[in-house]
């Protein structure tokens, strides 16, 4: 059986390998041959079990292929089928960008924050048209009226939304919003211009968040408490979450298999205990059997918990885990953990089918998988301060396993994670989880003062500890970017190496030939002769990287939102950590926001980038006339011809780019005004590529203008859910008529481009013909 689930878990991971999903005629196609294969393994099994003695194998090896066979094409029409239903709906394009009325079944806990509402739930009507598949909605409330009555999750809200598509950008290095909304079930995003409630009706979790808020009163980490009791981290400041992050210590704040096995723990000494003292009796005693009360009555406790922490893929993991267990203990079924494991992501894919697109679910599935390897692989640890070594060897490991994942995801990695992790994860599991629990406990029978009281006692730990975590979070050597740390191979095979049955000194020399191996490999690290040109996605914005030899040249920076946070921080600073680079010459072409946004971003982390585009003290102005060259990439200014501080769209920094024979075009926000004034002074604005000017507006590129340049390619950076209809279809029709490729930010997201000054090509990484379904344009 386990053979088949691998089988079957292969043939699912198959289908999100897919650039799409095939139509329902090629489905049902694939669904009759894995019938019609299964038919044939039932009729050669039967003929195997039929055989004289059972010692006729080919029959049963032709059986058990083709049981393999089925079983992956089962996983592949699994896959297929609940790819299909992920993108079932898809929100009509003619309402993207416009408000409508719609009503809100909320069923998440809302996020209210002063100025703003996050709502969460389902959608029943739009326009009063109602929805045979109610999709489900993520809304942003901003500013909404001081007299209305915070929503709760249970109402029903009658709300005017601009409608978004459910996408973000996409870069590589970035957080992919769109993989996360899909693996959610989010199929809506919009802006809430008002509403009104329809209907109140408080969910019990509610009714529980809201008395469990209402002690929160002084307490300092009352966010990493309540996050510990119901998975709800609204509470948690970003100071709280950033520190928590880079000291490597943010699974302790997110309900996970280590709080569900604690808390498993604890039940099943509570229940033998409980179930002791109620037999009374030594003959009652003798004849009841405490553990299997004990182990029920730990699943009840874990159901609960895990639905206190709203069924997160890392606590659905673990409790499936927990029942898988349970039940093969209580039918006598003696299995391999292996196969246990292998069983439980089976489930779990049943219950959410979306769950490998969700980081949480690779890092618990690996952190189970690497436990339950070093158990099979190494000897248990004797001798003194046993359990102390054992769980120092553990941390190490874990966190050198999951170095690719954490970079991946995360974009560093935190080196004194072994040892925050040694000295807080027993006091997390000895004292704050379990106080907390107790806590919660005096809620719910009416006394929020004692969980007050109790919470308090909880926190004692973090108060003094913290001082020295905020240390080490601001530590420029505790915190390892991508482009600071090894070759993942590197850490691949110094893991397999001490893995490897050999003699302590044997494993110390393979791990030293490694190290110096790889710092040679980083001395010597050369680079190609080519420019990469990538336009990243910004949204409506614009923020491009040019790079060579191991170094940037950045134009523009993107957005900054009124709200707090920019571009450059969530897409830029990610985009050159994962790819390694050092920004050392930056353009901003105008001051508005959309392009300038994260200047104070990229300036604080990279302090000796020089600028132009900016007044002094900060940089240069942009005037026409200005040349440099960097690493073999000649730059010029082509406008404004005074200077005007940059301002506004017709005074853009206009800069030329050319690598040998290839010529770049950046135009900024330059309308047709200053397109008619470059032409008129004979600029040469000849280019192969052309990033459109204003996001594609119909201001600007104009058919004398595009004459001139004459491009191959277009490129268009913009936001799709942007307001102003960009890019506009008449200047869609000119670069038609003109038999120009666009490429488009909105479809596909960061559009790159290679040359070696002579030959180019261009693609985009994360477009769905060079992904997976998941990634195509909804």
């Amino acid at each position: 059986m386990d053979r088949w689930l691998c089988a079957l878990l292969c043939g699912y991971a198959v289908a999100f390998l897919l650039p799409s999903t095939p139509t329902w005629d090629v489905w049902l196609c694939l669904l009759v041959s894995t019938l019609v294969i299964l038919g044939m393994t039932i009729c050669v099994h039967s003929k195997s079990i039929r055989a004289v003695n059972y010692t006729e194998t080919h029959p049963r090896r032709l059986a058990f292929a083709l049981s393999c066979l089925a079983a992956v094409l089962c996983g592949i029409t699994w896959g297929i089928g609940n790819a299909t239903l992920a993108l079932k709906y898809v929100l009509p394009a003619s309402v993207i960008g416009t408000t409508a009325t719609l009503q809100l079944d909320i069923t998440e806990i809302p996020r209210i924050e002063e100025g703003y509402w996050q709502l969460e739930g389902t959608v029943p009507t739009i326009a009063g048209e109602s929805m045979a598949q109610q999709p489900s909605a993520r809304l942003n409330w901003y500013d909404p009226d001081p007299h209305l009555t915070p929503p709760r999750a249970g109402d029903t809200w009658l709300l005017a939304v601009k409608l978004r598509a459910p996408q973000g950008p996409r870069n590589q290095g970035g957080f992919l919003y769109h993989r996360y909304l899909m693996a959610e079930g989010i199929q809506i995003l919009g802006t809430v211009r008002h509403g009104q409630q329809l209907h109140a009706a408080a969910t019990w979790r509610q009714e529980l968040y809201d008395k469990l808020s209402s002690t929160a009163g002084d307490l300092p980490f009352f966010g990493v408490t309540l996050a510990l009791v119901m998975g709800q981290r609204e509470h948690l400041t970003d100071p709280h979450r950033e520190v928590f992050q880079r000291t490597g210590l943010a699974h302790l704040i997110a309900i996970s298999g280590l709080h569900l096995t604690l808390l498993v723990g604890a039940a099943l000494w509570l229940g033998q205990t409980i179930r002791w003292w109620l037999s009374r009796s030594r003959s009652r005693r003798d004849g009841a059997n405490s553990l299997i009360w004990a182990w029920w009555f730990a699943v009840l406790l874990a159901v609960m918990y895990a639905w206190l922490a709203g069924f997160a893929t890392a606590t659905l993991r673990a409790l499936v885990m927990v029942l898988v267990f349970v039940l093969h203990q209580r039918f006598a079924q003696r299995v391999s953990a292996w196969r246990v494991l292998v069983r439980t992501i089976a489930i779990v894919l049943l219950f959410e089918p979306m769950a490998p697109l969700k980081s949480g679910f690779w890092l618990s599935v690996c952190a189970v998988g690497i436990i339950l390897w070093m158990h099979w692989r190494w000897l248990r640890i004797n001798g003194s301060w046993r359990e102390l070594r054992a769980l120092w060897r553990l941390e190490l490991v874990i966190t050198a396993a999951l170095w690719p994942l954490m970079l991946l995801w995360f974009g560093g990695l935190p080196v004194a994670a072994p040892l925050t992790n040694l000295l807080l994860v027993p006091v997390f599991a000895v004292w704050i989880l379990p106080l907390a629990l107790v806590g919660l406990c005096f809620t719910l029978i009416g006394l929020p003062a004692v969980t007050h009281f109790i919470w308090w006692l909880a926190e004692w730990p973090l108060r003094i500890v913290w001082p020295l975590l905020e240390w080490l979070s601001a530590s420029s050597w505790q915190w390892l970017t991508t482009a600071e740390t090894w070759p993942l191979w590197a850490v691949i095979a110094a893991l397999l190496a001490a893995a490897w049955p050999l003699a302590w000194r044997s494993r110390a020399a393979i791990f030293g030939s490694l190290f110096i191996a790889v710092s040679i490999g980083q001395t010597l690290r050369t680079y190609d002769s080519d420019l990469i040109v990538t336009v990243l996605d910004v949204e409506q914005g614009s923020a491009a990287v040019l790079e060579r030899q191991g170094y940037a040249l950045l134009i523009d920076t993107g957005a900054k939102w009124p709200s707090g946070g920019d571009m450059a921080e969530r897409v830029v600073l990610p985009y050159l950590a994962q790819q390694r680079l050092k920004p050392e010459l930056a353009f901003i072409s105008h001051s508005d926001l959309d392009h300038s946004g994260g200047f104070e971003t990229i300036q604080r982390t990279y302090p000796k980038v020089r600028w132009f585009g900016r007044t002094p003290p900060d940089g240069h102005l942009c005037i026409a006339g200005q040349t440099g060259e960097w690493r073999g990439v000649q730059w010029r200014v082509l406008h404004p011809r005074r200077s005007y501080n940059n301002h506004h769209n017709n005074n853009s920094c206009v800069i030329q780019m050319t690598y040998r024979d290839m010529v770049i075009l950046f135009p900024g926000d330059i309308e047709q005004a200053a397109e008619r004034n470059l032409l008129a002074h004979s600029a040469p604005v000849q280019a192969d590529v052309l990033v459109l000017a204003h996001h594609g507006s119909n201001s600007s590129s104009e058919s004398y203008f595009l004459d001139h340049v004459r491009p191959s390619i277009a490129i268009a950076s913009r936001g799709r859910n942007n307001a102003y209809g960009m890019v506009d279809e008449r200047v869609r029709r000119r670069i038609q008529q003109r038999a120009l490729a666009l490429f488009d930010t909105a479809q596909g997201g960061q559009v790159q481009l290679r040359t070696n000054g002579y030959r180019w090509s261009v693609k985009q990484p994360l477009a769905a013909k060079n992904g997976g379904w998941f990634d195509r344009d909804n």
